[in-house]
């Protein structure tokens, strides 16, 4: 059994700046719409209002989870691994990450295996049933 410790990066939301700015710009449209009466600006207003809505909910369910899986591949990678996968986990359990398991090729041998976190960033791959 082969035990290492990584550090993960978390995500950092900041490209949900772009999709909350098309929001405010959609609610602008459809105020100052509103208020002078011109329907075509409310309307684009409102299109622009749902759609920077649905984008930003969009972002926040998947760049998250796509963030987490490149970093979880890229540090199995730096430490000797190749082709990894992961298995689902078991979540936030109890205010904390659960274990996630993976499966990968190094010195071409397929390893499973866990990480399991440590605190803060910190998380330590377990080879074998962990």
């Amino acid at each position: 059994m082969d035990v290492a410790t990584v550090a993960l990066e978390p995500w950092s939301p900041w490209p949900l700046v772009f999709p909350v700015l098309v929001v405010i710009g959609g609610a602008v449209l459809t105020f100052f719409g509103q208020l002078r009466g011109r329907r075509w600006m409310r309307d684009i207003g409102t299109v622009v209002l749902v759609a920077g809505g649905l984008s930003t909910v969009l972002l926040l369910a998947f760049l998250s989870g796509t963030w987490d899986q490149a970093q979880r591949s890229a540090a199995l990678v730096s430490l000797g691994y190749s082709e990894p996968t992961f298995g689902g986990g078991t979540g936030i359990v109890g205010g904390q990450p659960g274990d996630i398991e993976f499966n990968a090729v190094r010195d071409g041998e397929h390893v499973t295996g866990t990480l399991q976190w440590q605190g803060e960033d910190q998380w330590k791959v377990v080879e074998g049933n962990g």
